[in-house]
């Protein structure tokens, strides 16, 4: 059996859709505890009535929002789970039928501790589906549908999207081993359960097919605010590197958690408001204050760093950029404007001018202001329109996406990339027209 833990609040008008996907699963055998952390709307009455017509349904209804949030709420479904596996489901999203039977096919054959799954995000201001940042990982990474294990094998997992609503968990491993999400005042506790996780378990495995559906941009969502709760990341850093100490793990891990701190800061400082990027800095000082600066130097170091999160650590600590003649990069550019051209050409090498195309365009479109892509979502929903409408308005939102990315493509460019990105524009071209 598997227990499936369902977190909630204020969600009722996407809460149904996420219980019925779970309780319509092929795999039959669950035992769904959906936690509700005090909710005011009609979410707790959705949740009762639908308890009311399938009996694997069990509604556990916290009487007020707690500090904790979703922590608590999801340790309190840990400590009432009796499945084999545990399994999470963020109660504003949704799961493919066949999610949990993949996942536990997986675990039973290869014998695994965690098993992960592939998922989309759902954009609900523009109606868009997009793929999840670790997609790269998929991509060139682990084997697939194999038993892994081993200290190489856990580095490369800690590089994924952290979230628990895409794995199996075995319980047994999870008790024997005291793991639950930290409570606290703070947000995106699902970052140290993926380090506890990982770092403890000794078999994994990776099913590829897309398995959930992540709601984005919702209203209320921490990630969509961009205010001063995008700190609460930092308090992190310093749980999990307390738990690698304690379980003599640091020195193992230490280089993959100044990287994780890294590039957890810059995500942070592009979505966060202007009057906090400060904050950014200040915080990421100090939590890298926790590691002597030669290691953090040589850690960070082209080939394990873009120069985006290179920049922004060494603003942190004080250290003078230089180039490659030796003399300080004094260039208020290279600290505030943090390589969209330098990311693009080093996954150009990589991956080729196609997936550099959309992740480019991915990249713009999620930064394109709420009212915009508002506004896109409505247009696309409409019924009004005709077909020659819609297609008219895919060729301008395509053409003016291409006309962003040349020209954030034009506006970084410098001597020691210029070839490079000479060869990326003409692909790009050749792609535009053949698309065009």
């Amino acid at each position: 059996m598997i227990s499936v833990i369902v977190t909630t609040y204020n969600i009722e008008k996407y809460v149904e859709q996420c219980l019925e996907s779970v309780i319509g699963q092929t795999f039959k055998e669950l035992e769904i505890i959906v936690v509700d952390d005090g909710s005011s709307d009609g979410t707790r009455e959705i949740i009762n009535r639908i308890a009311g017509l399938d009996d694997r349904v069990v509604p556990v209804l916290l009487p007020e929002n707690t500090l904790g949030g979703v922590a608590v709420a999801a340790n309190i479904g840990l400590s009432k789970a009796n499945g084999e596996y545990i399994g999470f489901v963020d109660g504003d999203d949704w799961c493919e039928p066949f999610m949990f039977e993949k996942l536990v096919f997986s675990a039973t054959e290869l014998g695994s501790d965690i098993v992960i799954g592939n998922f989309k995000n759902y954009d609900e201001l523009s109606a868009s589906y997009y793929d999840a940042s670790d997609k790269r990982h998929w991509i060139n990474g682990l084997p697939k549908n194999q038993l892994l294990s081993g200290e190489e094998a856990t580095k490369s997992l800690l590089k994924f999207n952290p979230v628990p609503w895409r794995k199996l968990y075995k319980r047994s491993f999870l008790e024997e081993n005291h793991i639950r999400f930290p409570e606290g005042d703070y947000f995106y506790e699902d970052n140290p359960f993926h380090w506890f996780c990982v770092t403890k378990a000794k078999t994994f495995s990776l099913v590829p097919e897309y398995l959930c559906y992540h709601r984005m941009n919702r209203v209320g969502q921490t990630m969509s605010s961009g205010d001063r709760r995008l700190l609460a990341m930092y308090e992190h850093h310093k749980t999990i590197h307390d738990w690698l100490v304690n379980n003599s793990l640091l020195e193992t891990y230490k280089k993959e958690l100044v990287l994780w701190v890294v590039n957890n800061s810059c995500w942070i400082h592009d979505a966060i408001k202007d009057e906090y990027k400060e904050d950014v800095i200040s915080c990421l000082q100090r939590e890298l204050s926790n590691y002597e600066p030669e290691f953090v130097k040589t850690t960070l170091a082209p080939g394990n760093m873009g120069n985006k999160g290179r920049r922004l650590a060494y603003r942190a600590l004080g250290i003078e950029e230089r180039d490659g003649s030796g003399q300080v990069n004094h260039s208020e550019k290279s600290l505030n404007k943090l390589g969209l051209v330098g990311d693009a050409v080093e996954y150009y090498k990589e991956y080729g001018a196609l997936e550099t195309a959309k992740k480019v365009k991915s990249y713009l479109h999620a930064r394109a202001p709420a009212k915009v892509r508002r506004v896109v979502g409505r247009l696309r929903s409409s019924r009004d329109g005709s077909d020659d409408l819609e297609k008219v308005l895919k060729e301008v939102r395509d053409h003016v996406e291409f006309q962003k990315l040349m020209s954030a493509l034009a506006e970084e460019e410098n001597e020691k990339l210029r070839e490079e990105i000479k060869a990326i524009r003409a692909e790009l071209v050749e792609i535009k027209n053949k698309l065009g």
